[in-house]
């Protein structure tokens, strides 16, 4: 009854590490981390940020919340964005700009209540969700381009009653393009979309028949395709020998099934717009 990982909603602590991460929006970027100050194998960017974002994907209404930040990367190979944890197994081409490699990451983006919005009010509660799949990337000086397949689990609550079940696969595309317009001032902008599987549309914008007596929603199954189109922006302002400020815009829209979902059409939007500032630290 919400939508899934690319699209935000920015639940406790871990949630809103996921949104800070919307500067690289897909997390396959391993390879976009600033690059190390000193020698040393491992760079570690730490920091705090506040963000206006949707209650949930498809919500009508926004809100302003924390959103700390973290980021790790080791030798090139393991990485920490946010919520994510992956690994580049495979690395080749000129520079090593093609990347292959698997990740796995908590959704809590894709978490929702229905006590969060009246366009929820009856649809139960989905908590606990994890993603697990692969990626691919490549990157040259200024362009990139990524995609990214998972698969994931959540926990659901619904009449009272908690059962673990698969929330489907998701396929992410990214392709976007970055520069510096000054030595310390890096501006980056990214088009993506997203393609969900039929498990997972109905996962997040189905209404079954317990929930359509419950809400008064028509009964909805929705089919698999593509869920969501958006674009990102984003400035990074260094200054000092380690601290950096970014600033981020994201526009998404719903697509497809995802966007006729009666909880969209009843009570939420198909437009969503999320803004927010980070200021970060480079151990």
């Amino acid at each position: 009854m919400k939508n899934l990982i690319p699209l935000l909603r920015a639940a406790p602590v871990a949630c809103a590490m996921g949104i800070a991460m919307l500067m690289m929006t897909n997390p396959a970027l391993a390879q976009d981390a600033p690059p190390p100050t000193q020698e040393s194998d491992w760079n570690v960017v730490a920091g705090l940020g506040v963000l206006r974002t949707p209650i949930f994907p498809g919500a009508s209404k926004s809100e302003v919340r924390p959103a700390p930040y973290l980021s790790i990367d080791y030798d090139d190979r393991f990485f920490v964005r946010g919520p994510a944890i992956g690994v580049n197994l495979f690395r080749f081409g000129q520079d090593d700009r093609f990347r292959l490699g698997v990740i796995t990451r908590i959704t809590p983006e894709a978490e929702w209540d229905e006590s969060d919005d009246r366009a929820l009010h009856g649809l139960g509660k989905i908590s606990g969700g994890i993603d697990a799949g692969v990626f691919g990337s490549y990157r040259s000086e200024s362009w990139f381009a990524e995609v990214a397949a998972t698969r994931g689990a959540v926990l659901r609550k619904e009449n009272g009653e908690s059962s673990t079940r698969g929330s489907g696969t998701v396929v992410q595309l990214g392709f976007g393009y970055t520069t510096r317009l000054a030595s310390n001032l890096r501006w980056m902008t990214q088009v993506s979309t997203q393609w969900a599987d039929a498990n997972r549309t109905r996962t997040y914008f189905g209404v079954s028949q317990a929930q359509s007596l419950a809400t008064g929603l028509q009964p909805y199954q929705p089919k698999a395709g593509i869920t969501s189109y958006g674009v990102t922006t984003t400035l990074n302002y260094a200054f000092g020998k380690r601290w950096t400020v970014t600033g981020l815009i994201k526009y998404e829209r719903l697509a497809g099934d995802a966007k006729s979902s009666p909880i969209v059409t009843a009570n939420g939007k198909t437009n969503q717009v999320s803004v927010g500032a980070f200021l970060g630290y480079q151990f």
